[in-house]
């Protein structure tokens, strides 16, 4: 009985871990590149060839979004946030700015 016991104890730590280790490895990671919309607090709004991406700025060096302005290109590393309806920064480059973007001909 003993032997079960301990049988199923390893059994469950063993699912357990795997379930830990999996979680870890969730977090799907992206790479955007695209021009700046907005940045307001927190969150920042990217167009990129696919279309309008919110992002989360708050694991992101605020040096790094310090100062951004609309239309200026960015790329942002980071990764899907749980509700995967934004993605949550690690880090931002400044690629350039197209003074152009946005101005009537």
């Amino acid at each position: 009985m003993a032997r079960r016991r301990s049988a199923a104890g390893v059994f469950v730590f063993a699912v357990l871990l795997m379930l830990a280790v999996t979680s870890l490895h969730a977090q799907e990671r992206v790479r955007i590149d695209g021009q700046v919309q907005w940045v307001a607090g927190n969150r920042m709004q990217v167009m990129t060839g696919g279309g309008s991406v919110a992002v989360d700025l708050r694991q992101a060096d605020q040096a790094a979004h310090r100062g951004l302005r609309p239309a200026e290109r960015v790329i942002v590393d980071g990764f899907i946030a749980e509700d995967r309806r934004s993605i949550v920064a690690r880090e931002i480059w400044r690629i350039g700015y197209d003074q152009s973007a946005g101005q009537a001909p």
